[in-house]
């Protein structure tokens, strides 16, 4: 009844007003939607509570955006301020579509992937897969022959198995999995600092042992406990220096001996500021969203365009070997940019800036379609999540790998546009199809 209600505000209301007002208004939303979950019964963190989770972050972020450009400090330049009340309106429509879908299909399941794997000796042979595919990782090998689903799992295959062994180790108090989980985890992190150009690559790591660890434990007063310190910590450090990081990529080094460098002669940045806010700031999506407003007004809605390179990729690759690399990132930073794809000075030249899924569907077919398709998004994770059986088991490998997937999508809005439906599909797929006739009795 509470997402009806709020529901009701956004549609009848929003137009009305600011766009902060809104921001606020689906924050408190959120917060009281988690308040009910941990009333409920079965109240185990799902991907709609980290979805409230990541929203309230997201608004934060697109608080801050709207505050620096009225300080006149805003460093987003394709922010278009005259469309932020209405890309507030849409952002919130498309949340409670969302939140919507999912309880009306909270209990409904697909066939399940979940394989128990309880073996010692098959539980250490997992860690030793692990790390040597993450050795290979470090020196680029392994990835040419990979594509589609088995490419993504590849890639999330340590911070998967960060999650796997931390939650054994959480739940027996086994010294074995505790190494398992920890040296995974400094293997992840040193090889994000080594290879990564995405900076959120390095904390997730960290992120993905204390989420272990406390699914481990079964209990969400654990995370009230001092258990939660040191993450608090290592979160903290990581966000003071996340401004100079965007600054050197993959310099992980420079920007250490940046912030330790002591020479007066240097005249001295005031950056505690910027870094402080500059690693929400990377979670805004406010930017996006009324570039998306701003060519529905100039192009009038796209009716399909945005999203037609999805149909090529409901197409395995195995079936259509030359299959084109879909980019709807760069293509949308080649249209807001007005240039085209072949000029070397446009925006898309060298950039890739995501629609946001609610952009999307805006973009393609208004504010209809940014209903219809949400509440459909929203009702399709719980049949993918409830296949997982992520707590049926701590031993349950492939509802892990999938259900863990799910729950790191989920604190950023799943995802960056719609292409991550086909990908979420595919995963499934794949693990259905390996628990069929990878477990069948011969």
């Amino acid at each position: 009844m509470i997402n009806v209600f709020f529901f009701v505000v956004y549609m009848f209301f929003g137009d009305t007003l600011q766009g902060e007002e809104l921001f606020y208004i689906l924050s408190t939303h959120c917060v009281i939607n988690m308040i009910a979950h941990f009333n409920l019964k079965d109240n185990k963190v799902n991907p709609v509570f980290l979805f409230y989770v990541g929203v309230i972050a997201i608004n934060y972020a697109d608080l801050g955006l709207i505050e620096q450009y009225h300080s006149g400090h805003a460093k987003i330049s394709y922010l278009i301020p005259k469309y932020i009340n209405e890309s507030a309106q849409i952002w919130c429509l498309s949340c409670v579509a969302v939140m919507m879908g999912f309880n009306f299909n909270s209990k409904r399941s697909v066939p399940s992937i979940a394989v128990d794997v309880t073996s010692a000796n098959t539980l250490r042979i997992i860690y030793l897969f692990l790390v040597t595919v993450n050795t290979m990782r470090l020196y680029g090998s392994g990835l040419s022959y990979l594509t589609g689903p088995i490419l993504k799992i590849y890639a999330l295959t340590n911070s998967i198995g960060i999650i796997f062994f931390a939650r054994i180790w959480a739940k027996n108090d086994h010294k074995v999995y505790r190494f398992y989980a920890l040296s995974l985890f400094v293997l992840e992190t040193y090889l994000a600092i080594q290879t990564s150009f995405l900076r959120f690559d390095i904390i997730l790591p960290t992120i993905c042992l204390f989420a272990g660890y406390f699914i481990g434990k079964g209990s969400p007063r654990y995370l009230l406990s001092y258990r939660i310190i040191p993450f608090l910590i290592i979160i903290s450090l990581y966000s003071s220096i996340f401004k100079t990081l965007q600054a050197n990529r993959s310099k992980f080094y420079k920007v250490v001996a940046t912030l330790f460098e002591n020479d007066p002669t240097k005249p001295k940045e005031n950056t505690e500021k910027e870094n402080s806010g500059a690693l929400l700031a990377r979670s805004s999506n406010l930017g996006q969203l009324t570039n998306c407003v701003k060519l529905t007004k100039t192009n009038g809605f796209y009716n399909g365009k945005a999203s037609e390179p999805l149909i090529a990729a409901l197409v395995p690759r195995i079936l259509w070997p030359d299959k084109p690399i879909i980019q709807l990132g760069r293509w949308f930073a080649y249209e807001m940019s007005g240039l085209n794809k072949n000029d070397p000075n446009g925006i898309g030249a060298n950039n890739s800036i995501n629609m946001t899924i609610p952009g999307e569907l805006y973009l393609d077919f208004g504010i209809i379609g940014v209903l219809l398709g949400s509440f459909l998004l929203g009702a399709f994770l719980p049949l993918m999540w409830n296949a997982s059986h992520f707590y049926s088991s701590e031993f349950n490998l492939s509802g892990t790998i999938f259900g863990g997937y799910l729950l790191l999508l989920s604190t950023a809005d799943f995802g960056s546009d719609l292409q991550v439906v086909i990908t979420i599909m595919s995963i499934y797929v794949s693990l259905a199809l390996i628990k069929r006739f990878g477990t069948s009795k011969k």
